[in-house]
């Protein structure tokens, strides 16, 4: 399994990343998810190591087939590494959606 990684200095605040996305609707058959409304979201960043270097639920909005994560001043401001971002989607109906591409994403911390 390959991995993307995308890379930003330690206490970077730009870019935005901008995370496309897909739900399946029948086995086999996908559409972009509209979550411009009515739509939660929560962030981590994982170390390799298993350790949370952070937790986000602010600056993060949806669209239709795609999720916008602002970085705030001091969301980067961690230790240089690997992490993995791991984001779930939470409906009106409290039914959460993780995102789980086919190649998982790292953020790189220079």
């Amino acid at each position: 399994m390959s991995q993307r990684r995308i890379v930003y200095r330690r206490s970077d605040a730009k870019p935005d990343l901008t995370l496309p996305w897909e739900e399946e609707t029948a086995q086999g058959s996908y559409s972009s998810l509209d979550m411009s409304t009515g739509y939660t979201f929560a962030l981590t960043l994982v170390g390799l190591d298993g350790t949370t270097a952070l937790t986000k639920s602010t600056n993060i909005t949806g669209a239709d087939g795609s999720v916008t994560i602002v970085w705030d001043v001091g969301d980067l401001d961690i230790a240089a590494g690997t992490y993995e971002l791991r984001l779930t989607v939470t409906d009106a109906l409290s039914k959460p959606r993780h995102h789980e591409p086919d190649e998982p994403l790292l953020i790189q911390i220079t």
